[in-house]
């Protein structure tokens, strides 16, 4: 029953301009996204993220920028768009939910 599987969801890169946020209490200073994202994502002297908190309105940058935040082992990272109607930021984000032990 191999056929029955449906497919995984693809996250298709963002076409207007997001924002890269950074949890600075949640970076555990992996330093996996400044290799996904180096544009954006610079690390300090002791090894966590410093973000560019400027929009990015480039498809590339946006698209790395998406696979920095999936790419983050805690989870401190989000990319972010303006909703446009008032109502918040819209995330960006695609996580698939890890079980820790």
């Amino acid at each position: 029953m191999t056929g029955d599987r449906a497919p995984a969801p693809r996250s298709d890169p963002p076409t207007g301009p997001v924002r890269l946020q950074l949890d600075g209490a949640r970076c555990d200073g992996h330093g996996i996204c400044s290799l996904r994202c180096p544009e954006r994502v610079a690390l300090d002297e002791w090894g966590f993220a410093v973000v560019d908190p400027t929009p990015i309105s480039g498809r590339a940058s946006a698209a790395r920028a998406v696979r920095a935040c999936n790419a983050c082992p805690a989870d401190a990272l989000t990319v972010v768009a303006p909703d446009g109607g008032g109502g918040g930021p819209v995330l960006l984000r695609d996580r698939r939910r890890r079980v820790r032990r």
